[in-house]
């Protein structure tokens, strides 16, 4: 029960660290901003975080973890490879959507991770495209995929989610569900596959029988 509730706290933290860096910015955020948002003191956020930095590091991970979790996950399970490569960007289009704040927060903000940070960042995004075109590349193996470049595709598609936090806005035109559908079947065209391959069509009877 401690742990559970010791987690919910960090996670009222970093809610309100992560709307205070998306309103104001990494320095305009101090750690009595956070306090005051949370109507906490000070050494309450300090007993869970020792800075800003610290706090910054720990909204990267929040969202980064589910990600790969995913990828890992889709990796490990068995099926057609155009069900578990769709299975997968849909996933990422949701986490992109449900993180869109944090993702706007890091492209404006990275440089204020700490060098250690910065490394384990870099390490997160080099071991995800390997293992997208490791997906990729399964696809193109089982004769599925028609790409010659399964890394390249993988940045490709990648770069495509990754970008979604530029336009997509919660409660808009089309419901989030839709969008991930879509950014799916694009994927998968890039690809030149879709969800449901075609079964090859037999031949009329007496066809082969000249």
């Amino acid at each position: 029960m401690r742990d559970e509730v010791k987690g919910f706290k960090k996670d009222r933290i970093l809610e309100a660290a992560t709307q205070l860096f998306y309103e104001r910015g990494f320095t305009g955020t101090t750690m009595q901003a956070v306090a005051d948002r949370l109507q906490v003191t000070k050494p309450f956020i300090y007993s869970y975080f020792k800075d800003k930095n610290a706090l910054l590091a720990a909204i990267y991970d929040r969202s980064t973890e589910p990600l790969m979790h995913g990828l890992d996950q889709v990796l490990e399970s068995e099926g057609p490879p155009a069900v578990r490569f769709a299975e997968f960007i849909e996933q990422f289009a949701h986490i992109n959507m449900q993180y869109r704040i944090v993702s706007t927060i890091f492209l404006r903000e990275e440089t204020h991770l700490g060098k250690d940070q910065l490394k384990k960042l870099r390490a997160f995004e080099h071991s995800f495209d390997a293992k997208l075109t490791k997906l990729i590349q399964r696809g193109i193996d089982a004769g599925d995929f028609k790409v010659s470049d399964a890394q390249l595709t993988a940045l490709t598609v990648g770069g495509m989610i990754r970008w979604m936090h530029r336009w997509y806005r919660e409660g808009g035109r089309v419901p989030a569900a839709e969008i991930a559908r879509f950014m799916a079947d694009f994927a998968l065209s890039a690809v030149q596959c879709s969800r449901d391959k075609p079964k090859p069509k037999r031949p009329a009877r007496g066809a082969l029988s000249r």
